[in-house]
Protein backbone atom coordinates (compact mmCIF):
# COMPACT_ATOMS: atom_id res chain seq x y z
CA UNK A 1 0.00 0.00 0.00
CA UNK A 2 1.16 3.33 -0.83
CA UNK A 3 1.75 5.91 1.52
CA UNK A 4 -0.10 9.26 1.32
CA UNK A 5 2.76 12.24 1.24
CA UNK A 6 2.38 14.63 3.94
CA UNK A 7 0.65 17.66 3.42
CA UNK A 8 2.62 20.77 1.82
CA UNK A 9 2.93 24.07 3.82
CA UNK A 10 4.67 27.52 4.23
CA UNK A 11 7.18 28.36 6.52
CA UNK A 12 7.84 31.55 7.63
CA UNK A 13 10.53 32.83 10.80
CA UNK A 14 9.25 35.05 13.38
CA UNK A 15 11.50 37.22 15.89
CA UNK A 16 8.51 39.50 17.33
CA UNK A 17 10.11 42.47 14.70
CA UNK A 18 7.11 44.68 12.65
CA UNK A 19 9.11 43.46 9.53
CA UNK A 20 8.88 39.84 10.45
CA UNK A 21 5.34 39.91 10.90
CA UNK A 22 4.68 41.79 7.83
CA UNK A 23 6.81 38.84 6.02
CA UNK A 24 4.35 36.47 7.83
CA UNK A 25 1.20 38.74 6.30
CA UNK A 26 2.92 38.61 2.79
CA UNK A 27 3.11 34.81 3.13
CA UNK A 28 -0.25 34.51 3.97
CA UNK A 29 -1.20 35.66 0.43
CA UNK A 30 0.59 32.54 -1.06
CA UNK A 31 -0.64 30.39 1.66
CA UNK A 32 -4.24 31.46 0.72
CA UNK A 33 -3.66 31.26 -3.39
CA UNK A 34 -1.79 27.50 -2.76
CA UNK A 35 -4.41 26.60 -0.06
CA UNK A 36 -1.94 26.11 2.29
CA UNK A 37 -1.00 26.35 6.19
CA UNK A 38 1.41 28.52 7.45
CA UNK A 39 4.39 27.05 9.78
CA UNK A 40 5.36 29.84 12.02
CA UNK A 41 8.84 28.95 13.37
CA UNK A 42 11.05 30.86 16.35
CA UNK A 43 14.15 29.30 16.93
CA UNK A 44 16.61 30.15 19.46
CA UNK A 45 19.33 28.43 21.57
CA UNK A 46 18.36 28.44 25.22
CA UNK A 47 20.79 30.72 27.33
CA UNK A 48 23.91 28.87 28.59
CA UNK A 49 25.85 29.08 31.55
CA UNK A 50 28.42 31.59 31.96
CA UNK A 51 31.47 30.45 34.23
CA UNK A 52 32.57 32.38 36.91
CA UNK A 53 29.45 34.26 36.91
CA UNK A 54 26.21 34.00 39.32
CA UNK A 55 23.30 32.47 36.72
CA UNK A 56 19.81 31.33 37.97
CA UNK A 57 19.79 28.48 34.52
CA UNK A 58 16.13 27.61 35.38
CA UNK A 59 14.65 30.99 35.71
CA UNK A 60 16.89 32.61 32.41
CA UNK A 61 15.64 29.30 30.50
CA UNK A 62 12.00 30.46 31.93
CA UNK A 63 11.87 33.93 30.79
CA UNK A 64 13.58 32.39 27.07
CA UNK A 65 10.65 30.18 27.29
CA UNK A 66 7.71 32.82 27.72
CA UNK A 67 9.73 35.18 25.03
CA UNK A 68 9.31 32.52 22.33
CA UNK A 69 5.39 31.96 23.53
CA UNK A 70 4.90 35.74 23.07
CA UNK A 71 6.45 36.11 19.63
CA UNK A 72 4.78 33.19 18.52
CA UNK A 73 1.58 34.57 20.08
CA UNK A 74 1.60 37.82 18.55
CA UNK A 75 2.15 36.80 15.41
CA UNK A 76 -0.99 34.21 15.32
CA UNK A 77 -3.24 36.95 16.82
CA UNK A 78 -1.55 38.96 14.06
CA UNK A 79 -2.66 36.42 11.29
CA UNK A 80 -6.26 35.46 12.24
CA UNK A 81 -6.97 39.35 11.65
CA UNK A 82 -5.19 39.82 8.36
CA UNK A 83 -6.21 36.19 7.30
CA UNK A 84 -8.19 34.40 9.41
CA UNK A 85 -9.28 31.37 6.74
CA UNK A 86 -5.51 30.25 6.94
CA UNK A 87 -4.22 27.64 8.95
CA UNK A 88 -1.22 28.01 11.54
CA UNK A 89 1.12 26.14 13.46
CA UNK A 90 3.62 27.36 15.62
CA UNK A 91 7.32 25.79 16.57
CA UNK A 92 9.08 26.87 18.81
CA UNK A 93 12.74 25.39 18.63
CA UNK A 94 16.00 24.95 20.55
CA UNK A 95 18.53 25.53 17.54
CA UNK A 96 20.17 28.30 15.78
CA UNK A 97 17.53 30.24 13.60
CA UNK A 98 19.37 28.00 9.97
CA UNK A 99 18.95 24.88 11.73
CA UNK A 100 15.87 25.14 13.07
CA UNK A 101 13.88 27.00 9.97
CA UNK A 102 15.91 24.03 7.84
CA UNK A 103 14.31 21.32 10.15
CA UNK A 104 10.84 22.96 9.83
CA UNK A 105 10.68 23.30 6.12
CA UNK A 106 11.59 19.40 4.98
CA UNK A 107 7.97 19.72 3.19
CA UNK A 108 7.94 23.44 2.52
CA UNK A 109 6.75 25.26 -0.50
CA UNK A 110 8.90 28.15 0.32
CA UNK A 111 10.40 29.65 3.61
CA UNK A 112 9.78 33.32 4.32
CA UNK A 113 11.96 35.42 6.52
CA UNK A 114 11.91 39.41 7.38
CA UNK A 115 14.81 41.30 5.86
CA UNK A 116 14.53 44.76 7.60
CA UNK A 117 13.61 43.73 11.40
CA UNK A 118 14.81 45.52 14.29
CA UNK A 119 15.38 42.08 15.93
CA UNK A 120 17.27 38.50 14.84
CA UNK A 121 15.78 38.57 11.24
CA UNK A 122 18.05 41.77 10.25
CA UNK A 123 20.87 39.79 12.31
CA UNK A 124 20.41 37.29 9.77
CA UNK A 125 20.63 38.84 6.64
CA UNK A 126 23.72 40.53 7.83
CA UNK A 127 25.22 38.09 9.67
CA UNK A 128 24.91 34.17 7.93
CA UNK A 129 21.03 32.84 8.74
CA UNK A 130 19.72 33.90 5.67
CA UNK A 131 22.32 33.12 3.71
CA UNK A 132 22.95 29.89 5.02
CA UNK A 133 18.97 29.31 4.72
CA UNK A 134 19.52 29.98 0.94
CA UNK A 135 21.90 27.85 0.64
CA UNK A 136 20.67 24.39 1.68
CA UNK A 137 16.61 24.62 1.55
CA UNK A 138 15.44 22.41 -1.21
CA UNK A 139 12.04 25.17 -1.74
CA UNK A 140 12.00 28.80 -2.64
CA UNK A 141 13.35 31.25 -0.14
CA UNK A 142 12.11 34.60 0.25
CA UNK A 143 14.07 37.52 2.13
CA UNK A 144 10.81 39.87 2.33
CA UNK A 145 11.45 43.93 2.34
CA UNK A 146 8.56 46.51 1.73
CA UNK A 147 6.53 48.65 3.01
CA UNK A 148 4.39 47.04 6.34
CA UNK A 149 1.67 48.94 5.41
CA UNK A 150 1.13 47.34 1.93
CA UNK A 151 2.31 43.61 1.88
CA UNK A 152 -0.31 42.66 -0.93
CA UNK A 153 0.58 41.05 -3.86
CA UNK A 154 -1.06 43.48 -6.72
CA UNK A 155 -0.64 43.83 -10.72
CA UNK A 156 2.83 44.70 -11.21
CA UNK A 157 5.54 42.19 -12.50
CA UNK A 158 7.64 39.28 -11.81
CA UNK A 159 11.21 39.94 -12.20
CA UNK A 160 13.26 36.36 -12.58
CA UNK A 161 17.16 36.18 -13.82
CA UNK A 162 16.84 34.19 -16.98
CA UNK A 163 20.56 33.14 -17.96
CA UNK A 164 19.96 29.65 -19.27
CA UNK A 165 21.92 28.04 -16.90
CA UNK A 166 21.11 24.73 -15.08
CA UNK A 167 20.95 27.05 -11.85
CA UNK A 168 18.50 29.69 -13.30
CA UNK A 169 15.65 27.04 -14.77
CA UNK A 170 13.91 26.44 -11.41
CA UNK A 171 13.66 30.06 -10.44
CA UNK A 172 12.19 31.19 -14.38
CA UNK A 173 9.87 28.05 -13.95
CA UNK A 174 8.89 29.14 -10.58
CA UNK A 175 7.86 32.84 -11.80
CA UNK A 176 6.09 31.52 -14.68
CA UNK A 177 4.03 29.46 -12.02
CA UNK A 178 3.55 32.74 -9.62
CA UNK A 179 2.89 34.90 -12.38
CA UNK A 180 -0.09 32.17 -13.89
CA UNK A 181 -1.59 32.21 -10.49
CA UNK A 182 -1.78 35.72 -9.58
CA UNK A 183 -2.29 37.07 -13.40
CA UNK A 184 0.86 39.27 -12.94
CA UNK A 185 3.01 39.62 -15.55
CA UNK A 186 6.84 38.06 -16.14
CA UNK A 187 9.81 40.15 -17.30
CA UNK A 188 13.02 38.32 -17.78
CA UNK A 189 16.14 39.68 -17.66
CA UNK A 190 19.42 38.21 -18.98
CA UNK A 191 22.63 40.75 -18.70
CA UNK A 192 25.54 39.89 -21.11
CA UNK A 193 29.01 41.51 -20.95
CA UNK A 194 31.42 42.77 -23.90
CA UNK A 195 33.82 39.69 -23.74
CA UNK A 196 30.88 37.33 -23.18
CA UNK A 197 29.10 38.22 -26.39
CA UNK A 198 31.94 38.52 -28.18
CA UNK A 199 33.33 35.31 -27.58
CA UNK A 200 30.23 33.80 -27.96
CA UNK A 201 29.78 35.30 -31.38
CA UNK A 202 33.58 34.35 -32.58
CA UNK A 203 35.56 32.61 -29.72
CA UNK A 204 39.08 34.18 -31.69
CA UNK A 205 38.00 37.82 -32.00
CA UNK A 206 39.68 38.87 -28.42
CA UNK A 207 42.79 37.05 -29.35
CA UNK A 208 43.06 37.96 -33.17
CA UNK A 209 41.79 41.30 -33.12
CA UNK A 210 43.12 42.68 -30.02
CA UNK A 211 41.86 46.09 -29.56
CA UNK A 212 40.34 46.34 -33.16
CA UNK A 213 37.28 44.09 -31.59
CA UNK A 214 35.99 47.59 -30.24
CA UNK A 215 34.93 47.94 -33.65
CA UNK A 216 32.48 44.69 -33.49
CA UNK A 217 29.22 45.48 -34.90
CA UNK A 218 27.31 46.05 -31.14
CA UNK A 219 23.81 46.02 -32.49
CA UNK A 220 24.56 42.86 -34.12
CA UNK A 221 25.54 41.51 -30.96
CA UNK A 222 23.18 42.86 -29.20
CA UNK A 223 20.61 41.13 -31.13
CA UNK A 224 21.67 37.65 -30.82
CA UNK A 225 21.66 37.97 -27.29
CA UNK A 226 18.26 39.41 -27.20
CA UNK A 227 17.70 36.02 -29.72
CA UNK A 228 19.41 33.89 -27.14
CA UNK A 229 16.80 34.68 -24.41
CA UNK A 230 13.83 34.48 -26.30
CA UNK A 231 14.77 30.90 -26.85
CA UNK A 232 15.58 30.71 -23.30
CA UNK A 233 12.13 32.06 -22.80
CA UNK A 234 10.10 30.18 -25.45
CA UNK A 235 9.09 26.92 -23.37
CA UNK A 236 7.55 28.57 -20.57
CA UNK A 237 5.62 30.69 -23.03
CA UNK A 238 4.32 27.60 -24.81
CA UNK A 239 3.91 26.20 -21.20
CA UNK A 240 1.97 29.54 -19.60
CA UNK A 241 0.81 30.79 -22.71
CA UNK A 242 -1.88 33.12 -20.49
CA UNK A 243 1.29 34.52 -18.66
CA UNK A 244 2.52 38.24 -20.65
CA UNK A 245 6.40 38.57 -20.84
CA UNK A 246 8.62 41.48 -21.22
CA UNK A 247 12.28 40.31 -22.29
CA UNK A 248 15.34 42.30 -21.48
CA UNK A 249 18.29 41.17 -22.80
CA UNK A 250 20.73 44.15 -21.92
CA UNK A 251 24.55 44.96 -21.76
CA UNK A 252 25.78 45.12 -18.49
CA UNK A 253 25.84 43.24 -14.93
CA UNK A 254 23.07 41.39 -13.49
CA UNK A 255 22.73 42.82 -10.12
CA UNK A 256 22.47 46.21 -11.76
CA UNK A 257 19.88 45.26 -14.64
CA UNK A 258 17.63 43.20 -12.23
CA UNK A 259 17.70 46.00 -9.73
CA UNK A 260 16.54 48.39 -12.42
CA UNK A 261 13.83 46.13 -13.36
CA UNK A 262 13.02 45.93 -9.86
CA UNK A 263 12.13 49.82 -10.34
CA UNK A 264 8.53 48.66 -11.77
CA UNK A 265 8.11 45.22 -10.19
CA UNK A 266 7.05 43.71 -7.13
CA UNK A 267 9.72 41.07 -5.95
CA UNK A 268 12.41 39.66 -7.97
CA UNK A 269 13.23 35.46 -8.79
CA UNK A 270 16.72 34.24 -9.06
CA UNK A 271 18.55 31.16 -8.70
CA UNK A 272 21.36 29.68 -7.28
CA UNK A 273 24.15 27.46 -6.75
CA UNK A 274 23.87 26.47 -3.49
CA UNK A 275 27.03 24.80 -1.51
CA UNK A 276 29.75 25.00 -3.68
CA UNK A 277 33.30 23.34 -3.06
CA UNK A 278 33.51 24.82 0.35
CA UNK A 279 31.11 23.66 2.57
CA UNK A 280 30.96 27.48 3.77
CA UNK A 281 30.60 29.73 0.20
CA UNK A 282 28.13 32.26 0.02
CA UNK A 283 25.52 32.96 -2.41
CA UNK A 284 26.54 34.59 -5.62
CA UNK A 285 27.28 38.01 -6.29
CA UNK A 286 23.81 38.62 -7.86
CA UNK A 287 21.71 36.79 -5.33
CA UNK A 288 23.62 38.79 -2.75
CA UNK A 289 23.46 42.27 -4.04
CA UNK A 290 19.73 41.51 -4.77
CA UNK A 291 19.28 40.72 -0.81
CA UNK A 292 20.84 43.87 0.27
CA UNK A 293 19.99 46.29 -2.11
CA UNK A 294 16.56 45.60 -3.49
CA UNK A 295 13.54 46.81 -2.04
CA UNK A 296 11.08 44.21 -2.63
CA UNK A 297 10.84 40.20 -1.78
CA UNK A 298 13.63 38.55 -3.35
CA UNK A 299 13.49 35.17 -3.53
CA UNK A 300 15.97 32.36 -4.25
CA UNK A 301 15.28 29.23 -5.40
CA UNK A 302 18.31 26.69 -6.50
CA UNK A 303 15.48 23.54 -6.69
CA UNK A 304 15.33 20.27 -5.91
CA UNK A 305 18.29 18.68 -9.13
CA UNK A 306 20.78 21.67 -8.58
Amino acid sequence: MQSTPSPRYIVVGVDGSQTALAAARWASVFAGALALPLHLVHSSPPPAPVDGAAFDYAASSEVHKAHREEVLAEAEATLHRHSPNTGLVSIAADHSPAKGLLEAAERAEMIVLGATGAGSVERWLLGSTALRVANQALCPVAVWRGDPANVSVDDRPIVVGAEGSPFSAPATRLAFEWAQLFSVRVTAVRAWSDNTAVLASDPTSLHMLGPAAMAIDWEAIARAEAGHLSKIIAPYRREYPDVAVEERSQRGSAPRQLLDALTDAQMAIVGSKGWGRIRGALLGSTSQSLLHHARTPVVIYRGTDT
